[in-house]
């Protein structure tokens, strides 16, 4: 799988300069006789266009022309929203010995020689508007919005082809979309022991090794397509939730009531979720403890729970980030001493 973050930081410090100035329209004649307008055939469909300058006496533009090959075929065979154009920059290059320099190397994407306008379309990039002219092969890549980087950098023919391949992703492109990787998504309802939607629950995901790292979800669904990329410092991830709300919201005499009768035995809790709630002092067990502590609260000698006024069942809930599968997680919100429901 291609690392794009890791692709694109590569892209970033090699890149050798980036203008604004747009990219100039071009129209050409590849050595099969097709004729490609840049603009018309390809940035205004959204389709980013990957030029590989070179000449084909070039020793080193025959050396990574292979290579060239095979991102192309990574990015589809401009079936999608990538195509390769090749220019030659020489005036003694003609369509007929690009066709054989393709031949040569079984390159599958348009080559253009002299006769086909490859020297009026590589002019615009000698000039040194995106800068300077290092030779062949060089390479540009022209964005949908005409924006070009140029010179894309990068060590040796495979540090090259990362740069290029980089350059490509950064402009949006993503190539064939049954390679892509779909997300894991985990969608999430909240209800209370009584089947009431439960509002304002928050979500975090954690590390089960590593606690302090946290980060906080923003509304009622979680995708995660690279955990490393999206959620720095956790491996093995877990999700907790959070409620706030005032203690004594919610607990009347009718709570002790109940709580009584499941103490004498006369109707007992048996709802874990109405267990949690039952236990106000978070000891594990329902004793007249728990009446103590509510009976408090109704009669405001106390504020808040030994506990926190929320509880979750699950409290925590380890996660598998399977690609293209969607989860639906359902908790309960347990509001500590609620055992009526109003």
């Amino acid at each position: 799988m291609r690392n794009i973050a890791f692709l694109i930081l590569l892209f970033t410090l090699a890149a050798d300069k980036i203008s604004s100035q747009q990219a100039p329209n071009f129209t050409i004649t590849d050595s099969d006789g097709t004729t490609h307008q840049l603009y018309e055939d390809y940035l205004d469909k959204g389709i980013t266009v990957a030029i590989k300058f070179f000449f084909v006496d070039c020793p080193p533009c025959n050396s990574i022309a292979p290579h060239v090959q095979t991102l192309y075929e990574d990015w589809g065979e401009g079936v999608f929203d990538v195509q390769f154009l090749e220019l030659s920059d020489k005036s003694w290059d003609n369509n007929t010995d690009v066709a054989d320099y393709k031949t040569l190397h079984s390159l599958t994407f348009p080559g253009v020689g002299q006769d086909g306008g490859s020297l009026d379309a590589v002019e615009p990039y000698k000039d040194g508007t995106w800068g300077s002219w290092k030779g062949t092969p060089s390479f540009a890549v022209i964005a949908p919005d005409k924006s070009v980087v140029y010179n894309t950098g990068g060590i040796g023919t495979s540090g090259r082809i990362a740069n290029l391949d980089a350059a490509i992703a950064a402009t949006g492109a993503i190539g064939d979309p049954a390679n892509q990787v779909q997300p894991a998504v985990f969608n999430f309802s909240f209800t209370d022991p009584f089947g009431n939607n439960a509002d304002g629950v928050e979500i975090f995901l954690s590390d089960s090794d590593n606690p302090a790292v946290f980060y906080p979800i923003s509304g009622q669904n979680l995708s995660i397509t690279s955990l490393q990329d999206q959620f720095p410092g956790i491996t093995n991830p877990v999700l907790s939730f959070q409620k706030s709300g005032t203690a004594v919201q919610q607990i009347s005499p009718l709570d002790m009531l109940l709580l009584r009768k499941h103490i004498l035995s006369i109707i007992p809790i048996i709802d874990p979720a109405l267990q949690i709630a039952a236990d106000a002092n978070g000891d594990g067990t329902i004793s007249p403890l728990d009446m103590l502590i509510l009976r408090k609260l109704i009669l405001t000698i106390i504020t808040e729970f030994p506990v926190e006024t929320y509880s979750f069942l699950p409290a925590e809930l380890p996660i598998s980030i399977l690609a293209g599968q969607t989860q639906d997680i359902e908790v309960k919100a347990i509001k500590i001493g609620d055992l009526n429901g109003f």
